[in-house]
Formats: structure tokens, sequence, C-alpha cells
């Protein structure tokens, strides 16, 4: 039996950042009763780019910092950190797998984006992943009842995200890795410092800054777990796995929050997750 081992290990990679991003959103979670969520972006940002500078100073020192296309960057960074403001926000204020699925809506949103800014070709199979997928929206969400607040937040944020994505997809012919996810930090941290300083800024005590940095941690160990995933296999083969960040979110909510999914969050989900395999499968495609 001939085994794929980039593919396997970039699955693995997948699965681990989904690991990291959910123990994110579990710091968010805990710290979000006494921390304005805005403030905590400020600080995840300004953290992740502490952490970074100095693994860019190990490569070729300053040169690493040089670019061509910091307005791109700016680009990512403003849609990025206001992805993360609507992410954080639901955090705070739904359960955490609900907010993981809204996250997940990206693919949905992406071939969208794409048609009509970088106009790549829409196929039948691509129009129904996008009919699937706000289906499966339109059931999570309970457009018959009451439709709360934090639900449609983190649906913007997920289309925020799906920005910042083909953002990330437009100039990663000539950047690397590191380079992007240090500029995200870096203009985050200067973006979000404008709301988080217009009010009082909120000062952390000890154990606010413990989980403040392993905050800062744990999301940039995700970026990186995804970042290698896709470099070493197709997203088209590795990307579904992304999906297994609504079991560790269900279990987590389950175990520390008491939260257990409704049925209407689980048929929505399933439309959501499907929408996303079908948009992520491409036959005989080895690069997405």
């Amino acid at each position: 039996m001939h085994f794929n081992k980039q593919l396997i290990i970039g699955s693995l990679f997948v699965v681990l950042g989904e690991v990291f991003f959910v123990s994110m959103g579990m710091l968010v979670k805990t710290l979000g009763p006494d921390m304005p969520s805005h403030q905590m972006v400020f600080y995840r940002n300004l953290l992740a780019a502490i952490i970074i500078f100095p693994m860019l100073m190990r490569g070729s020192g300053m040169r690493e910092f040089k670019t061509q296309r910091i307005n791109m960057h700016l680009l990512r960074s403003t849609s990025g950190v206001f992805a993360m403001f609507c992410f954080f926000y639901a955090l705070a204020n739904i359960e955490l797998a609900d907010a993981m699925l809204l996250k997940l809506t990206g693919p949905v949103f992406i071939p969208i984006i794409a048609i009509f800014w970088i106009k790549e070709h829409v196929s039948l199979k691509t129009v129904c992943g996008i009919l699937v997928g706000f289906a499966g929206v339109i059931v999570f969400l309970n457009p018959t009842g009451e439709i709360q607040l934090a639900a449609m937040v983190g649906l913007i944020g997920g289309a925020l995200a799906a920005f910042a994505k083909v953002t990330i997809r437009k100039m990663s012919d000539t950047e690397p890795t590191t380079r992007i996810i240090f500029y995200f930090a870096l203009f985050g941290a200067l973006i979000s410092a404008v709301p988080a300083l217009s009010s009082e800024l909120y000062i952390p005590n000890t154990r606010q800054w413990g989980l403040l940095i392993l905050l800062g941690i744990v999301g940039t160990c995700g970026q990186f777990c995804l970042t290698q995933a896709y470099r070493l296999a197709p997203a088209s083969q590795v990307g579904p796995f992304t999906y297994s960040s609504l079991l560790w979110a269900s279990l987590a909510g389950w175990l520390f929050w008491a939260e257990i999914p409704n049925t209407q969050t689980l048929i929505g989900g399933g439309l959501i997750i499907t929408a996303g395999l079908i948009l992520m499968y491409k036959k005989g495609s080895a690069k997405n």
C-alpha cells in the first residue's frame, strides 16, 4: 500500500493548526467576561508581532522585512484584523462551536470574492457549493426566529477572513510566509490600537497577562501550521481537515461550558461543511 508522506504530514499539520485555533478560542472565551474584545485583538496582535520579530531576524536580518507589496500587506491586515474583531466578539457572546462554525464559512465566500477580484472561472460545481453553503447559513441563523447579533457579526467575520485569504493568494508568489504573518501582526496591532486606545485601556492582571501571552503563541502557531500544511500538499486535499475544529470546539464547549449543539446548529453546520468540501474538491488538480 502506497502512502503519500507529504499528504499525511500536511493533514496532520492542518489538524494541529485547528487544535491551536480552538485553544485560542477557548482563551478568548475565558478572557471575554472581563476584557473588551477589541482590546484583546490589540494585545493578541502586539504579542504576536513581538514573538515573530526575532524569527525574522534569524533569517537574513533586516532584509527579511523588505517588500514591494506593502499595500497588499496593509489590505490583508485590515481585512484580517476586522475579521478577528468579529471572531473575538462572537466567541465572547455565543457558544464556542457556533463561533468556530461561522469562522469556517470562508470557503463559501472565497469563490465569490475571487470571481469579482481576480476574475476566476466559475463552474457549475462552484455555484452549487455556494448555494448549499448559504442554505446552511440560513438554517444556522434561523431567520424565522430571533437572529443573534453575535452570530451575524461572526458571519461577517467569515466573509472578511475569506477576503484576507484571497489577498494572500494574490501576493504569495513573492512574499514568504513569515513576512506575511509578521506584517499582519504588526499592522493588526497598529489598526487595533485605534479602538483599543480610544477608550480607557484595560490593564490585565498577572493571570490575564499569562493567558494573553498564551493567546499570542497559540494563534501564531496555528497560522504557521496551516501555512506549512498548504506548502506540503494541495489545499483541496488537506483543506477538509480544517473542519476537525468543530469536533475539538464541541468537545471543549461541552467539557468547560456545558454547551451542547442543538438540531439547528447540526443541520446548518452539516450543510456548510458539505459546501466547503464541494468547493475544495478539484478533480485532477494538484493545486488550489
